[in-house]
């Protein structure tokens, strides 16, 4: 259902009360209440991608159960006015925690400072001398916050609360890298486990994030916890993200292609359901404009620092629109992360950030490692992963040209655009992997990858993707990239030594005339291109010339 007014939407808040009473637009997810009291696990854990509404919804379940306020008319005409749950409707003490406003310097104290004002907010009678003392001790170590709390408000007005965390995991992943990881760590560690395992006072807590940090024994005090996470739940499916009949009953409202914002914004999976992106959506709709609304996060500088060559491949063909099927870890070690990140983890970090989808593959998932099929879902995330690749990993310099394409019309400058860019982005970091004498002469799949991760990150992203190691003519092209000023193929050559390039180029550049690479596509002007390599130097020669006229350009 959706209610407000569509001329009016509001992306700067979280607050349900704020959306509802300023008759902002407002897509009616009030049926999270419903699935949050009917499930039985008293701890749960819900993990999401970013930016699907997970502190709207938490503040949504405050705003219902609360005991302190008449929120009834907030609900007037939403799903859970109907549900038989309305009868929990402000009946109880609830105690709302946002993590994602901590710092690491003070995040004691005024984890601290907010238990107490909620105690002194609740309790007006005398309390037992252990709460007395946790509000009066300046020894913020205290980790029985909660449990004091709950017992507190118990003790006062013989009702058992409900405890939400917000973003459990945000200071955690701003600081695995740091010594104030395993701190912060052993703090969340004890403070669940005092408040939440076994509580008499505790009705139910609610913890959400975008990771699911468990091997590190975060949780390993809760045998009462039930996780919901974007690999396995099938109770929240519908509650994060917006669904296809939410985009029907929107598009009473606006007027745009359903099909064209599905390319844009909808693919990330939570339990095999693609969903689409609450924030992107409903940017678009208030701007009715098409463009990338994600922004990076720091997960993208873990993701630079943690990118080797094999990683780098699998990134590329992601970026050339392939499907890869990997293992993924379910849950995300930092520790691993810090000192020798496996694929399961770094790729589990990526899907579970919400950068990449993954769809579980056919077969028996083994102990916390799954099979899954990923992709770049849409155009927005393409466009996102594009500049991440040109910015962080191939470190484009901002005196060059703002494409490799930019100067196609005049091959003379094609090529040395081309090669100076490629020489640029190209760095000794790229090539850390090859040890020794090995460094002399890099293996060509380093240079293909490279060009074509150039070639995926560059131009519109709705171009046709460039194409690699495919059939033509008598052989197989290195890479093909078909435009509308013509089409492009690239062939590479390693070469032994600096004085060979000039030598190797042109070889590149015959073998795609003698292969008769591109001849299916004819009609159509066909750029030829041949590079040879030597560590970070690279020559190039360009023809796009019939194979009888001796017009060829080389660019030292």
């Amino acid at each position: 259902m959706v209610v407000g007014n569509p001329k009016k939407i509001d992306l700067s808040t979280s607050s349900f009360e704020r959306m509802i009473e300023r008759g902002n637009l407002y897509v009616d997810k009030t049926r999270i209440i419903e699935n949050f009291i009917e499930e039985a696990s008293s701890v749960q854990l819900i993990t999401r991608q970013r930016r699907l509404g997970k502190s709207l919804n938490m503040d949504t379940i405050r705003c219902f159960l609360t005991d302190k306020v008449d929120n009834r008319h907030l609900f007037k005409g939403l799903y859970i006015e109907q549900s038989h749950v309305w009868k929990y409707v402000n009946s109880s003490p609830v105690f709302y925690f946002n993590f994602k406003g901590l710092n690491v310097k003070t995040y004691r104290e005024r984890v601290h400072r907010m238990i107490r004002l909620y105690i002194e907010n609740y309790c007006q009678t005398s309390i037992n001398k252990n709460v007395e003392q946790y509000l009066s001790s300046k020894n913020f170590d205290d980790t029985d916050g909660f449990y004091y709390l709950t017992e507190a408000v118990y003790e006062t007005t013989g009702k058992r609360s409900y405890l939400l965390i917000d973003e459990y995991d945000k200071m955690l992943m701003d600081n695995y890298k740091t010594d104030k990881y395993e701190e912060i760590r052993q703090y969340e560690t004890l403070l669940f486990s005092a408040g939440f395992k076994d509580n008499p006072y505790l009705e139910k807590a609610l913890i959400t994030g975008v990771m699911r940090i468990s091997r590190e024994s975060l949780f390993s005090g809760l045998n009462n916890i039930k996780v919901f996470d974007i690999f396995s739940d099938r109770t929240y499916t519908d509650n994060y993200g917006l669904t296809e009949e939410e985009i029907d009953e929107l598009q009473e409202f606006f007027d745009f292609d359903k099909a064209t914002l599905k390319t844009w914004y909808n693919g990330i999976m939570v339990n095999g359901k693609p969903i689409y992106n609450t924030y992107s959506t409903m940017s678009f709709l208030d701007e009715n404009k098409y463009k990338c609304f994600w922004a990076m996060s720091g997960i993208m500088d873990t993701i630079a620092e943690l990118i080797n060559e094999n990683r780098r491949k699998i990134l590329t063909k992601l970026l050339n629109g392939e499907k890869i099927c990997m293992s993924i870890e379910e849950r995300i070690s930092l520790m691993d992360l810090l000192h020798e990140a496996g694929d399961e983890d770094f790729y589990s970090l990526i899907v579970q950030a919400g950068y990449l989808s993954a769809e579980q593959a056919a077969g028996e998932t083994v102990s916390e490692t799954i099979r899954a099929i990923m992709s770049i879902p849409n155009i927005e995330l393409m466009l996102a992963w594009k500049h991440f690749i040109l910015k962080r990993v191939f470190r484009v310099s901002s005196s060059h040209v703002r494409s490799v394409f930019e100067n196609s019309d005049n091959l003379p400058l094609f090529a040395k655009d081309l090669e100076r860019i490629i020489t640029d982005r190209l760095s000794h970091h790229d090539l850390g992997s090859l040890k020794g004498e090995d460094r002399k002469k890099v293996p060509e799949i380093l240079y293909h990858v490279f060009l074509l991760g150039l070639l995926c990150a560059d131009g519109n992203t709705q171009q046709k993707y460039p194409l690699s190691n495919r059939e033509s003519g008598d052989g197989r092209f290195d890479i093909f990239i078909e435009r509308a000023d013509g089409n492009f193929i690239f062939e590479l050559k390693s070469s032994e030594k600096a004085d060979n390039l000039e030598k190797d180029a042109l070889s590149a550049l015959e073998q795609i005339t003698a292969k008769r690479y591109g001849a299916e596509n004819s009609t159509k002007r066909l750029v030829k291109v041949g590079i040879a390599f030597v560590g970070k130097n690279c020559k190039i020669s360009c023809d796009d010339k019939p194979a009888n006229l001796p017009s060829i350009t080389t660019i030292a």
